[in-house]
C-alpha cells in the first residue's frame, strides 16, 4: 500500500492531511493538536495515521502558542471536518480542553493546564521549532502580551466540566517538565476509569506512552467497519 502525504489548506490554516491515495470521503476523522514550538509536521501524525490510517483520515492543524488565533483556527476545522476524536499533547493539551469540540471524544496526554505560568519561563526568548513548519517559519518569540491572553479563558475545572464523559487523559509520573501538576490538577475532575497513570514515559509521548495514548484511541474506536 502506497501511503500519500498530503499538505492542503483550508481558509488559510496550514493542515497536514494523511491517508491513502484512495480516500474514503465518509471515512471519520482524528484530530491531531501539537504541543509548543511543534508543528503539524511532527512525528505524531505519521505514527497515528500508521497506527489508525485504515479507519481514520489523519488531521494536523498547525499553531502557535497564541491561544486567540489558534482557537479560531481549530475550531474552523473541527466545524468543517467534524473529528470523531481530538487529541491534544502539552500545549496541545489545553488546546484540546478549549476548543469547540462538540461530540468529539478528547484524550489529552500530559496537558499544560495553566499555559499562562507554566510557558513563563520561555517568554521574551526566540526558540527555534522541533520540527519543519508547514508555514517555513523556524523561529518563534513568546510574548508576555500572549501569555496574558490564557487570563481570558475559564479554569481547568470549567473547561474539564465542559467536556463532561467525552475527556480522557493519560499523565505520567515521569514528567520531567511539568512535573505532577497535570495529575494533580486532573485527578479530583476525572473518574479513574478516564484518567490513565503510568510512570514509563517522560513528557513526550513517545515509546510506552504512545502505546497507551493507542490503546485509549481503540477503547473510543467502533468496532464496525467504515463503509459496513
Amino acid at each position: 500500500m502506497i501511503w500519500a502525504f498530503i499538505i492542503i489548506m483550508i481558509n488559510a490554516l496550514n493542515i497536514n492531511t494523511m491517508g491513502t491515495e484512495q480516500e474514503q470521503p465518509d471515512k471519520p476523522a482524528i484530530m491531531y493538536i501539537h504541543g509548543f514550538m511543534s508543528g503539524a509536521n511532527g512525528s505524531k501524525p505519521r505514527q497515528l495515521e500508521k497506527q489508525f490510517g485504515d479507519r481514520y483520515r489523519i488531521l494536523a492543524p498547525e499553531l502557535t502558542a497564541d491561544p486567540d488565533e489558534s482557537l479560531e483556527q481549530i475550531n474552523r476545522l473541527i466545524a468543517r471536518e467534524h473529528p470523531s476524536i481530538i487529541i491534544g499533547t502539552s500545549l496541545g493539551g489545553w488546546m484540546a480542553l478549549a476548543c469547540e469540540s462538540g461530540d468529539a471524544d478528547v484524550v489529552v496526554v500530559n496537558p499544560c493546564i495553566d499555559p499562562r505560568q507554566q510557558l513563563a519561563m520561555w517568554a521574551g526568548q526566540t526558540h527555534e521549532y522541533f520540527c519543519k513548519r508547514l508555514d517555513s517559519r523556524q523561529t518563534y518569540t513568546l510574548t508576555q502580551e500572549t501569555l496574558d491572553k490564557y487570563a481570558a479563558y475559564p479554569p481547568l475545572d470549567a473547561l474539564v466540566e465542559a467536556k463532561g464523559s467525552h475527556l480522557h487523559a493519560l499523565c505520567t509520573t515521569a514528567d520531567e517538565l511539568l512535573g505532577a501538576s497535570h495529575l494533580e490538577a486532573l485527578r479530583p475532575l476525572l473518574p479513574a476509569d478516564r484518567l490513565m497513570i503510568v510512570d514509563d514515559f517522560g513528557h513526550q509521548c513517545n515509546g510506552p506512552g504512545l502505546q497507551h495514548l493507542f490503546t485509549i484511541i481503540e477503547t473510543l474506536t467502533p468496532t464496525t467497519p467504515v463503509g459496513d
